[in-house]
C-alpha cells in the first residue's frame, strides 16, 4: 500500500480513528479496577481440630498422616502446617502461579480424603476444611453498641445470623470470617464430685445425650399398599431438643426404686459462646469483627461498592443500640492511588503538549501530536480488556511511560513535514506525500524495535512474568496504535492544517529557543568531530561505562517490589507462653489506650488471643492499627508512627512487641518484609531446632542490615505429664480410653452432638465446671468405672509431675520448621537482608538445619535477579530486528552498542537517590533501551540514505546527525519532562512511581547529553572495518 493512501482518503483514516477511540472508551468502562494484577500463587488452605489434644499430639496423630497424603500434589511450590496445644491444627499449600485455584482445591480435597482412614475418628467428627485462601483482606466491617445488653457473645451471633450469609452472597466476595467469633453452643458443665457420688463416669453422660438428642424418623400411618384409608399420616416425635430445660430434663439413670437422675441434677446447663480463647474489639471497646476477602479477580471497587449497600440495607433492621462501622477498606488505598496515578498522568500530558508547543512553534502543528496522543491511549484500554488486564498500579503506570513515546510517533511526522514544506518551499499536500514517503520505513522500524524490546519480557516465567506483562503489552499495544495514527490520521492532519511560514519574525521565546537549539546543534556537529579524531579516547570511555554498569549492578542494593504505605500496620504483642487471655487482655488494654492517643491513628482493631504467625494462642494478641486518611496525618509517613509505636511499646516489661507492614503485594506472605524458614532435616531434634532459631537471632541482632526480628519458634511451655500405670489399669479392668475421655471431657470440653436453634445447627460440648479443672489437685474428683461397676479415681491409675515441651509445632515440606520474619533495615535493601541471613546460617548453624524462603521471599529468591536476562533479550531482539531491517549484520551493532551509555545514567541516577534496582527499575530499563534506540534508529537510518547517495561516511553521520538533531531533542524532552510527575511522587503508592520514573529520567538525560554523540561514532567506526575487511 502506498504511503499517499492515507493522505488521499482523509474520511477512511479519520473513521480509523474514531472506531479506535470508542473500542478504548468501551474498553475503560469495562476494565476491573484494582490495586495489582492477579500475581498471587493460589493458596490452598486445611484446617482440622483434635480438641484438649496437646502439640506433639496433633503433630503425630493429624498432621504427618495428612501432609504425607499431600506432599507432591501437582504444581505445590511448599506446604506449611501448624500444630497448636489447643488441639488446632492447619496447613496452607501454594502453587505455582500458572495453576488452576479450583483443581488445586479439588486435588487437595481428594487426597485428605484418602488420608482420613488414618485420623482419629474424633477430627473426623469434628470436620476438616479445604477452602481456597482468597488472597486479600478486602475490608473490615464492625458491629458495635454501647448498650451493656448487646455484649460480645450478643454482637456476634447477631453478625453470623443476619449479616454474615447477606455479605457471602454478594458477587465478588471470596470469604466472610467472625474474627474471634463467640459462636452459641449448650455448654454442660459438669461436677465431677456429684457425678462420683452417683456412680457415674462421663460417658454415661455422653451416651445419655446421644440417645436423647437426635433426630430420628417415626414413620407413617397408611403407607400403600393399603384399601380404605383416604389420608396418609406422617408419624413425628420430639427430635433434637433445643432449649435449655429441654436438656436440663435429660435422664442420665432411672433407678429400681423409682426416682430419676436428670442431667441437671450433676451440670449446670447454659446457653453461651463456643469458646473463650479469642476476643475482639475496636478502639477498645466490645464489638464484632468481620473480615471479608475478595475472590481473585474480582473488581475491589465494584466489590466493595455492593458490600457497603447490603450493609445499609442490613442496617434498618438492626435493633436500636447496635451500629457497624468501617475501619480498613482497602479500596480507599487503591482508589487514592489509582486517582494519584491518573493526576500524574495529566500532569505529564500537560507537560509534554508544552515541550510539543515550544518545539513546533505554531498552534496549528500541535493540534496535531495533541489529537493523536490521547487517541493511542484510549485505543489501549480496548485491547487490555482482551487481554483480561485491569485498571491497575502497573498498567497505569505503563501509560504515563507510553505518553512519551507515543509523542514520539507524532512529533517525527510534524516535523518533517513541516522542514520539507520551507525547505522546498512545496504545498502541505506535496510536502505530506514526500515526508511520508521518507518516513513510513522509520515510523514501522521504530514500532517494530520497541514490541521487540517489550514483548519477549513478557515470556519471563512466573510472578515477574506476569508483572511485566502488565507494563510490556500495555506499552506495546499503545505504541502499535500511535504507529498506525502517525501512517494514517498524523499526515492527514498534516495535509490539512499546516501552512508554510509566511516569512514574519516568530516571537522572542520561539527566536531564543531555535537559537539556542541551532548552537546546540552546531555544538552536537564540533562534538562528533572531535570524537573521531580521538577515537582512543572514546573507546576508552565507552569500557569505563560497561565496567561502571557492572560495578553499579553491585552496588545498588536489590529488592523484588519497593515498600508502599499502605495506610496501616499490624502489631503483636507477645507475653510469656502459657499466660491466660486474662493477663493478655490487660497489656492489650494497655497497648490500645497508647495507640488512640496517637495524633495519626483512627482505629485499633484488637484480637487478643490470636496472631498471624502462631495462629490461636492466649498468650498472644493482634493489633492492626490503621492511619487517618494520608491528607490529615502529621507524621511524614507510615515509618515514623511505627517508630513510636515501637519505642513505647518495647518497654512493657511483661511482652516482646513485634510490628510488621503488610505485604507489598496483599496475598503474599504474612507480612512486608522478609520470611526465612528453618528446617530440622535428618535427625535434627526439635531442642536442636530451638538452639540453631536462639543461635541465628543472636548474630542477626548485631546486624546492622536486619530490624524487627522475630521467630514463630516458641519457648517451651510447663506441662502436666500423666504416667498412666497400664498394669494397674490392666489388672482393675478400666481400659485406656477410657481414661484420657474422662481427662479430657473435664478439662479439655468434648464435643457430644448439635442441636438446632435460629434455624441453624449449634454444638452441644461437656466440660467440668470451672473450679474443678484449675489445678493438679482437682484430678482426684475424676472417677472412672472399673470391674464390676467399682467407681475408681483417676490419680489410683497413674502418678503425674510437672515438665515442659512444645507449645506450637511448625512444620515446612514436611520438616519440623520455626520461620524468621523480619524487614531490612533503613539503607538497606530486601536482597541484602536475605544474604546476610543466608551468610550466618552458613557460618554459625549445622549443616543439618536447612533453610527455605516462603511468602514473597521465595518469589525474590527464585524469580529475582532477572534484569541480566531481560536485558540481555531486549538488546538481542533489537539487533535481530535492525538486522532484518537495514538487511545488513553491521549497522545495527551501531545502535546496539550506543545503548549501556543510557544504562549507566539510570543506575547512577537510582544510587544517588537512594533508590533499589527492583521490578519497576527493570522495567525502566528495558523502556530505556527501546527509547535509546529508537533515537539511534532516527540517526542511522538517515545516514545509510546518504552513504547510499554515494557520500562517505564522515559527512553522511554528520548530516544525519544535524538533520536529526532536533526532532531528537524534542521528543527526548518531551519525554523527560513526562517523568517529572513520578520522580517527584508522593502520597499513597509513590514508591512505585518514583522507582520506575528515576532511572529512566537519569539514563534519558546521560542519553541525550552523551549517549547521543556515540551513535554516529559507532556508525562511522563499523564502516571503516567493513571498508578494512573488504580489502
Amino acid at each position: 500500500m502506498k504511503s499517499d493512501f492515507f493522505i488521499d482518503r482523509p474520511v477512511f483514516s479519520t473513521v480509523l480513528s474514531v472506531v479506535i477511540v470508542i473500542v478504548g472508551l468501551l474498553g475503560l468502562v469495562m476494565l476491573p479496577v484494582d490495586q495489582y494484577p492477579r500475581i498471587v500463587p493460589p493458596v490452598v488452605k486445611i484446617s482440622a481440630s483434635y480438641p484438649g489434644a496437646s502439640a506433639q499430639t496433633v503433630t503425630q496423630a493429624v498432621a504427618t498422616p495428612i501432609e504425607q497424603e499431600l506432599n507432591g500434589t501437582p504444581g505445590m511450590l511448599y506446604m506449611e502446617s501448624t500444630s497448636s496445644n489447643s488441639g488446632g491444627f492447619s496447613a496452607t499449600v501454594t502453587f505455582d502461579i500458572d495453576t488452576d485455584a479450583d483443581l488445586a482445591a479439588v486435588e487437595i480435597q481428594n487426597r485428605v480424603k484418602q488420608a482420613e482412614a488414618r485420623l482419629p475418628a474424633e477430627v473426623i467428627q469434628n470436620g476438616i476444611s479445604v477452602e481456597k485462601q482468597a488472597s486479600s483482606r478486602l475490608m473490615t466491617i464492625t458491629l458495635l453498641s454501647n448498650d451493656p445488653k448487646f455484649d460480645e457473645i450478643y454482637l456476634s451471633n447477631y453478625a453470623t445470623l443476619n449479616v454474615l450469609d447477606m455479605l457471602r452472597r454478594v458477587p465478588g466476595v471470596g470469604s466472610v470470617s467472625n474474627v474471634g467469633s463467640r459462636y452459641y453452643a449448650m455448654q454442660i458443665w459438669v461436677m465431677p464430685d456429684k457425678l462420683a457420688d452417683l456412680g457415674l463416669t462421663v460417658k454415661d453422660l455422653q451416651n445419655a445425650l446421644k440417645d436423647q438428642n437426635r433426630e430420628s424418623a417415626a414413620g407413617v400411618l397408611g403407607q400403600a399398599p393399603m384399601n380404605g384409608i383416604d389420608v396418609t399420616i406422617p408419624i413425628t416425635a420430639q427430635g433434637r431438643l433445643s432449649s435449655v430445660s429441654e436438656f436440663e430434663d435429660i435422664v442420665v439413670r432411672a433407678n429400681p426404686d423409682g426416682s430419676i437422675i436428670r442431667l441437671k441434677d450433676v451440670a449446670r446447663i447454659s446457653l453461651e459462646a463456643s469458646s473463650y480463647s479469642t476476643e475482639s474489639g475496636i478502639n477498645g471497646g466490645n464489638a464484632a469483627v468481620l473480615n471479608i476477602n475478595m475472590l481473585p479477580g474480582a473488581n475491589a471497587m465494584e466489590v466493595a461498592a455492593s458490600v457497603k449497600k447490603v450493609m445499609e440495607e442490613i442496617r434498618a433492621n438492626f435493633p436500636e443500640g447496635i451500629s457497624y462501622e468501617i475501619p480498613f477498606d482497602m479500596t480507599t488505598y487503591i482508589s487514592e492511588s489509582i486517582h494519584h496515578v491518573y493526576r500524574t498522568l495529566f500532569e505529564a500530558l500537560l507537560l509534554v503538549i508544552l515541550v510539543v508547543f515550544l518545539s513546533l512553534q505554531s498552534w496549528r502543528a500541535t493540534l496535531i501530536p495533541i489529537v493523536a496522543v490521547p487517541i493511542s491511549l484510549i485505543g489501549t484500554f480496548g485491547v487490555m480488556l482482551v487481554f483480561g488486564f485491569s485498571l491497575n498500579m502497573l498498567t497505569l503506570l505503563g501509560l504515563i511511560l507510553a505518553i512519551g513515546i507515543v509523542v514520539d510517533d507524532a512529533i517525527v511526522v510534524v516535523e518533517n513535514v513541516d522542514r520539507i514544506m520551507n525547505e522546498e518551499r512545496l504545498s502541505p499536500y506535496e510536502a505530506t506525500k514526500k515526508a511520508m514517503g521518507s518516513l513510513s520505513g522509520a515510523l514501522i522500524a521504530m514500532s517494530l524495535v520497541l514490541c521487540a524490546v517489550f514483548v519477549p519480557v513478557s515470556f519471563l516465567a512466573g510472578i515477574t512474568g506476569q508483572l511485566y506483562r502488565q507494563f510490556t503489552i500495555t506499552i506495546a499495544v499503545s505504541v502499535i496504535i500511535s504507529t498506525v495514527v502517525a501512517l494514517t490520521l498524523s499526515p492527514v492532519m498534516c495535509s490539512l492544517f499546516l501552512k508554510p511560514e509566511s516569512g514574519e519574525k516568530k516571537n522572542r521565546i520561539f527566536r531564543r529557543i531555535n537559537l539556542g537549539l541551532a548552537t546546540g546543534n552546531r555544538f552536537y556537529g564540533r562534538m562528533i568531530r572531535g570524537a573521531l579524531k580521538h577515537s582512543r579516547r572514546m573507546l576508552a570511555a565507552f569500557g569505563i561505562v560497561l565496567v561502571g554498569i557492572w560495578l553499579m549492578n553491585r552496588l545498588v542494593p536489590q529488592s523484588f517490589m519497593p515498600q508502599e504505605d499502605q495506610g496501616y500496620f499490624t502489631v503483636e504483642l507477645e507475653l510469656p507462653e502459657g499466660a491466660t487471655i486474662e493477663r493478655t487482655r490487660e497489656v492489650t488494654d494497655r497497648a490500645v489506650e497508647f495507640l488512640m492517643n496517637d495524633p495519626d491513628v483512627e482505629y485499633v482493631l484488637n484480637v487478643t488471643g490470636s496472631s498471624p504467625r502462631v495462629g490461636t494462642n492466649q498468650a498472644r494478641s493482634q493489633l492492626t492499627v490503621i492511619l487517618k486518611p494520608w491528607g490529615d496525618r502529621d507524621s511524614d509517613g507510615l515509618s515514623e508512627v511505627m517508630q513510636r509505636v515501637r519505642a513505647e511499646m518495647s518497654r512493657y516489661p511483661e511482652s516482646r512487641v513485634y510490628l510488621s507492614r503488610p505485604a507489598v503485594i496483599p496475598g503474599l506472605g504474612n507480612s512486608g518484609g522478609f520470611e526465612m524458614v528453618l528446617e530440622a532435616r535428618g535427625n535434627t531434634t526439635y531442642a536442636e531446632l530451638q538452639r540453631a532459631v536462639d543461635t541465628l537471632m543472636y548474630y542477626a541482632a548485631q546486624r546492622p542490615e536486619l530490624t524487627g526480628l522475630s521467630s514463630s519458634m516458641q519457648g517451651d511451655i510447663p506441662q502436666l505429664y500423666f504416667d498412666v500405670d497400664r498394669d494397674k489399669a490392666q489388672l482393675l479392668g478400666v481400659s485406656m480410653s477410657d481414661i484420657f475421655s474422662t481427662m479430657k471431657a473435664f478439662t479439655g470440653s468434648i464435643y457430644v452432638n448439635d442441636f438446632n436453634m435460629f434455624n441453624r445447627i449449634y454444638r452441644v460440648y461437656i466440660q467440668a465446671e470451672a473450679p474443678y479443672r484449675a489445678q493438679r489437685d482437682n484430678l482426684n474428683l475424676f472417677f472412672v468405672r472399673g470391674a464390676g461397676g467399682v467407681m475408681i479415681p483417676i490419680t489410683a491409675l497413674g502418678t503425674t509431675h510437672y515438665t515442659t515441651g512444645a507449645g506450637n509445632i511448625k512444620r515446612f515440606n514436611m520438616f519440623n520448621s520455626a520461620t524468621i520474619s523480619g524487614e531490612a533495615a533503613h539503607g538497606y535493601s530486601s536482597g541484602q537482608a536475605m544474604d546476610v541471613l543466608e551468610s550466618i546460617v552458613r557460618k554459625h548453624l549445622p549443616a543439618s538445619v536447612g533453610i527455605e524462603w516462603s511468602g514473597l521471599s521465595y518469589q525474590e529468591k527464585h524469580v529475582g535477579g532477572q534484569t541480566g536476562l531481560v536485558l540481555a533479550l531486549a538488546f538481542l531482539f533489537v539487533f535481530l530486528f535492525l538486522a532484518a531491517q537495514y538487511e545488513s549484520w553491521s549497522v545495527p551493532v551501531a545502535v546496539i552498542l550506543s545503548l549501556p551509555v543510557a544504562g549507566i545514567g539510570a543506575y547512577l541516577g537510582i544510587w544517588i537517590c537512594g533508590l533499589e534496582n527492583n521490578i519497576y527499575f527493570q522495567i525502566g530499563l528495558v523502556m530505556l533501551v527501546g527509547l535509546v534506540a529508537k533515537n539511534a534508529i532516527l540517526i542511522v537510518e538517515f545516514a545509510k540514505e546518504e552513504i547510499e547517495k554515494g557520500r562517505d561516511a564522515v559527512s553522511a553521520a554528520l548530516t544525519a546527525a544535524h538533520l536529526r538533531f532536533r526532532p531528537i531533542v524534542m521528543t527526548s524532552l518531551a519525554f523527560i519532562l513526562g517523568l517529572l510527575p513520578l520522580v517527584f511522587a508522593s502520597g499513597p503508592g509513590s514508591a512505585s512511581r518514583q522507582g520506575i520514573g528515576t532511572g529512566v529520567f537519569f539514563g534519558m538525560l546521560v542519553a541525550i547529553t552523551v549517549g547521543i554523540v556515540f551513535v554516529p561514532f559507532f556508525f562511522v567506526w563499523i564502516y571503516r572495518i567493513k571498508a578494512k575487511l573488504k580489502r
